[in-house]
């Protein structure tokens, strides 16, 4: 198995030796000569036919190599297609207008992704009481997980918005105006079959409505 899996490794290099002492002996085997200079001569010659297509080869299954380690998905959460992590929640007589929105899914990298996972990290104090949404707590806060275990794939700039994304049901709707009179953010963290963990920040403002002056009459 060691062996094979070295082999698996350093194919190119191996069999670019191997070429290279064919080609070095090829003259001593295919036409000798007598004198030693000619067919070190004319082992030259071969090994410089061989040594543009060989090192250009190399060159090119490095980059295809390389450009597949660099491939990787860059995600992030928003509050709408076009990518805004701001949202403005309005309240009126002290009640908010309207909870939080659906988040979407955004992929801004140079590959797609089927299996992440999201973590947002909820402060304890406005979460919302007496219904039941998958947290665990951590470090002063809780932790809302949102999973994609290859149930769909998330495209290359192309927005997906899932509807059973539980986030917005973990807040505490008036516990938010309690505790926040001007806004406050959700970090998140992103987990995949990358090689780093990626992050980012919600931002959600929290304004009093105003209200527009009526016509005198």
């Amino acid at each position: 198995m060691k062996i094979k899996r070295f082999f698996k490794q350093y194919w190119i290099p191996i069999i670019g030796a191997c070429v290279a002492i064919l080609a070095a002996w090829s003259p001593f085997l295919l036409w000798p000569s007598n004198l030693p200079s000619i067919n070190w001569g004319r082992a030259q010659v071969v090994l410089s036919a061989i040594a543009f297509p060989a090192i250009f080869s190399a060159l090119y299954l490095t980059m295809v190599q390389l450009r597949k380690a660099m491939a990787k998905p860059s995600i992030k959460v928003a509050f709408n297609k076009e990518g805004e992590q701001k949202a403005t929640l309005t309240y009126k007589d002290g009640n908010l207008e309207a909870g939080l929105p659906i988040l979407w899914i955004i992929n801004e990298g140079n590959a797609v992704a089927r299996f992440f996972q999201i973590d947002f990290f909820i402060p304890e104090n406005i979460v919302r009481s007496g219904v039941y949404v998958p947290l665990r707590k951590h470090d002063g806060n809780y932790i809302l997980s949102y999973t994609n275990e290859g149930r769909y794939t998330l495209w290359v700039n192309r927005p997906y918005q899932d509807t059973n994304m539980i986030f917005s049901s973990a807040f505490g709707i008036n516990k938010l105006l309690d505790e926040f009179k001007d806004g406050f953010e959700i970090e998140y963290k992103i987990y995949g079959d990358w090689a780093e963990t990626q992050e980012g920040k919600l931002k959600v403002i929290i304004k009093k409505q105003e209200v527009t002056p009526h016509a005198s009459t």
